[in-house]
């Protein structure tokens, strides 16, 4: 199990760069930063598999690979952000991270009852403490979102329960869908979802942005902050997570989001050049203690069933 642990934390830091790339391009639509991560990251993925199919490591000729590769890319991955850059451009960045900061919940929660499994006094406390971090890490900003028009806070709030609940759905079959595939490593996996996602994103950058994009003066930063988010942020990062995903089961994996959360307060804070205020510190610690109840619950001490 702990060989799972370290893949999953790596890739929730490197993920939280994903909640700075739409503020560093607020000026761009926040489909088009969608977009432009995608095509980066389908790009990469496109590469590596060619080269893992030089070398005879790809499985390429199975449509149920592909056919699971693309649904879940979709969900996870194109949807998913696009929805959230909406989310942090039309209401704020405070709101759409204190909605997304409940995926350890929703994943964790979902995952157990996927599996029918129930809940010790311990796993609810460690939830209780998640959600109480959570909350007193975002408290200081919450007055931001009053800056934002009522039909654009709507629309912002509206996007980033529906990422959340993307995301939920793909962190829960995200790693049975590669149980079905044993001879498929993460790295693979994590190609054949953004090869698959390649197409759309393209379509999407096509309909998302203004003609001659490359003539604005803010294209080279486009460009850069795209194939970061692309190759760091979804490629490098969702590898990482697809190898955590065959070495733990989903409740516990769910757990390990709270890191992105944290990372997301530690790249503002840099970002900002401002120290975190005492409540966010204070956050931060108890998400940490959260996680660290829920890793040692022992799994038989189910004594609060599942209905």
């Amino acid at each position: 199990m702990s060989r799972g642990l370290l893949p999953a934390i790596a890739a929730c830091w490197i993920w939280g760069f994903a909640f700075v790339g739409p503020l560093l391009l607020s000026d761009w639509p926040g489909l088009a930063v969608a977009a432009g991560r995608y095509i980066a990251y389908g790009l990469a993925s496109l590469l590596t598999l060619a080269l893992l199919w030089k070398r005879g490591r790809a499985r390429l000729d199975e449509p149920a690979i592909w056919r699971d590769a693309l649904l879940l890319t979709l969900s996870g991955n194109l949807l998913y952000y696009a929805l959230l850059s909406v989310a942090v451009q039309k209401a704020g960045y405070v709101m759409p991270t204190l909605i997304i900061g409940l995926l350890p919940v929703t994943v964790s929660l979902a995952g157990r009852l996927r599996e029918g499994r129930g809940f010790s006094l311990r796993y609810v406390w460690a939830l209780l403490l998640i959600l109480a971090g959570l909350w007193l890490a975002h408290m200081p900003k919450a007055g931001e979102v009053a800056a934002a028009s009522s039909a654009d806070e709507t629309l912002g709030i509206a996007c980033a329960f529906g990422s959340l609940a993307l995301w939920t759905m793909y962190g829960v079959m995200n790693g049975q869908r590669m149980r079905l595939y044993p001879g498929i490593g993460g790295l693979q996996w994590s190609s054949l979802q953004g090869t698959a996602a390649l197409p759309f994103a393209l379509l999407l950058f096509a309909l998302s942005t203004p003609s001659e994009p490359w003539s604005r003066p803010d294209w080279g930063l486009f460009v850069a902050v795209g194939l970061f988010l692309g190759v760091a942020t979804s490629w490098a990062a969702n590898a990482l997570w697809n190898r955590a995903s065959t070495q733990l089961d989903a409740s516990l994996l769910g757990q390990m989001i709270v890191f992105e959360t944290i990372a997301g307060i530690v790249y503002g804070a840099v970002w900002t050049r401002a120290v975190p205020a005492p409540t966010i510190i204070a956050g931060t610690v108890v998400l940490v203690i959260g996680v660290i109840v829920a890793l040692s619950e022992r799994q038989q001490a189910a004594v609060i069933p599942v209905s």
